[in-house]
């Protein structure tokens, strides 16, 4: 588990290093960890023990996968899904999510069955445990993916379960940070490892290349977002800029300054803004507008948390931009916008912007000008720009644990980078 009190204390003390030492502490980490951690040896050992797991795998009729509890991580893991499917297409392939972002990941024609489970928030419950339990034993699964640190205890699986564990790949995502090369975004992993250790047995009966995870939406979620845009007078014939101010941790999220000054220039074109409502920052969308003039407040639709999951999605869809730190809507905009009854067409074409604070962009990010990074599953263009912090390291990683208490993860955000790629952007 992530919340044992020995990792809270270690992650309290590299805050406290690198707020004492910011450059000092992070050159520390980023020297001493990085080779220990991506250490060549152990990249070889499990992929040994990986590739005995899927060798000892008798046949691959019923598979369990198990992303993280976060609604984020539930729409990267689809990759995993994929995977499978590209080997073994009449698979049973069932799939564990949080009950928040079911709505968009049923219909996932990958997926056999979903299951709405996780309950919990930053970690999962009692009860979210022992409902992982409970599926795990009720069918004789031939393998278990497990993407998620929380289920790693093999008492949570009948006894003999195969396991495969996502975070094994962990050491060889350090290594390619390190080297700058690969592709170590999570999406593109949760893909593209179960599929590599596959490839050294069986031969894919689908050839498709991936781009990236879908969103499947129902014809309800559209009309919702049509219905939106009419409530609130906005003419969909001019652009329209989606923002979302909030993220999980103050340590992604993008300062409250920085987001006022992307508003208040982005209020000066001829276009309408989106903004998103906080659930963990609560009121950042009130603050933002009381920074800005009525003239530029005229400009700002609040999408108030009345408007379902889905229907955001949908709403995302009909923007023309979409901007976001690291965090689930980020990649709700991201993910390609499938129908689920086949009888609407979705645009795709909305320019995702990623902005980047602790976390390590290319993990998460979307940028389909730089090759080191995923593309979004769109049609147009992504960018994914990173502010300069002077202790930016890679036990930020774990944002969740950190306890910083100078917050200097955005100390030098270029907004007027940002605002310049999003009028040429709109301009063609």
């Amino acid at each position: 588990m992530l919340d044992n009190p020995f990792q809270k204390f270690l992650f309290h003390l590299t805050s406290l290093l690198t707020t004492w030492f910011p450059r000092g502490g992070a050159w520390f980490f980023n020297t001493l960890i990085p080779p220990i951690a991506g250490n060549k040896l152990l990249i070889a050992h499990l992929n040994r023990k990986n590739e005995k797991i899927i060798r000892s795998v008798k046949k691959f009729e019923k598979i369990l996968v198990i992303p993280d509890i976060h609604l984020g991580d539930a729409i990267l893991a689809q990759g995993a899904l994929k995977a499978f499917k590209d080997y073994f297409p009449d698979a049973q392939i069932d799939y564990i999510v949080n009950k928040i972002i079911a709505s968009v990941i049923e219909g996932n024609p990958n997926i056999s069955n979903l299951y709405p489970v996780f309950t919990g928030g930053v970690f999962p419950k009692e009860s979210d445990i022992e409902q992982v339990r409970r599926i795990a034993a009720a069918t004789d699964y031939d393998l278990c993916f497990n993407c998620s640190p929380f289920f790693e205890g093999t008492h949570l699986f009948p006894k003999g379960q195969k396991i495969l564990n996502f975070l094994s790949v962990a050491p060889q995502v350090v290594r390619s940070d390190m080297d700058r090369s690969g592709n170590i975004h999570i999406a593109f992993n949760g893909y593209d490892m179960p599929f590599q250790l596959l490839s050294k047995f069986y031969k894919p009966k689908r050839a498709e290349a991936f781009t990236g995870v879908p969103l499947t939406l129902t014809d309800r979620a559209v009309q919702e977002s049509v219905n939106f845009l009419k409530e609130k007078k906005i003419d969909s014939s001019k652009p329209i800029v989606f923002l979302n101010p909030d993220t999980a941790s103050p340590f992604t999220r993008i300062p409250v300054v920085d987001q006022a000054r992307i508003l208040k220039q982005l209020a000066e074109m001829d276009l309408s803004i989106l903004l998103g409502v906080a659930y963990t920052a609560k009121g950042i969308e009130t603050e933002l507008l009381s920074m800005m003039n009525e003239e530029e407040k005229k400009k700002v639709t609040i999408v108030p948390a009345t408007v379902s999951l889905d229907g955001y999605s949908a709403l995302i869809d009909l923007a023309d931009v979409f901007i976001s730190g690291d965090t689930g809507p980020l990649h709700l905009a991201a993910a390609r916008k499938v129908s689920r009854s086949g009888q609407h067409s979705f645009r795709n074409k909305t320019f995702v912007i990623s902005v980047f604070g602790a976390t390590p962009p290319r993990l998460s990010g979307y940028d389909s000008v730089d090759p080191l990074y995923l593309p979004a599953n769109q049609d147009v263009l992504s960018r994914t720009y990173v502010s300069e912090s002077p202790c930016r390291n890679i036990t930020c990683v774990n944002k969740m644990a950190k306890t910083c208490k100078n917050i200097r993860c955005y100390e030098t955000l270029n907004t007027d980078r940002i605002l310049t790629d999003i009028k040429a952007f709109l301009k063609k």
